[in-house]
């Protein structure tokens, strides 16, 4: 599950993401995302991405995983910042795929810890 949510005051765009991602929830995801991106001027923005109750991709996912690192970097927004998932084990794993890919966000633990770098 995912919910956007565009906030003028902070120049942020917040998405907070749970649960599984299945493939064709992912299709949903980037649609709504580009429909969000096409809105604002991401330079301006900071994308702050809550995955605080994200589960564990399974590893058909990881690519999709991979693809939306890489969409947010090439976006040009002025900040990425991640919420690192609850879950030790989703935590390390998109950890892990972050620096196979040169990740330039910023992880943090908390959506508060987020807000504060914006």
């Amino acid at each position: 599950m995912f919910v956007f949510e565009k906030k003028q005051a902070e120049k942020a765009l917040a998405i907070t993401v749970s649960g599984f991602m299945k493939p064709d929830e992912a299709e949903a995801f980037l649609k709504e995302y580009n429909e969000h991106i096409n809105s604002i001027n991401p330079a301006e923005y900071t994308l702050i991405i809550d995955s605080t109750n994200l589960a564990v991709s399974k590893q058909d996912m990881l690519p999709v995983l991979e693809g939306c690192f890489k969409l947010y970097m090439s976006n040009g927004f002025k900040k990425i910042m991640m919420v690192n998932p609850s879950s030790v084990v989703a935590k390390n794993q998109m950890q892990k795929l972050a620096e196979t890919i040169a990740y330039t966000g910023i992880f943090v633990d908390t959506l508060e810890e987020a807000y504060s770098h914006n």
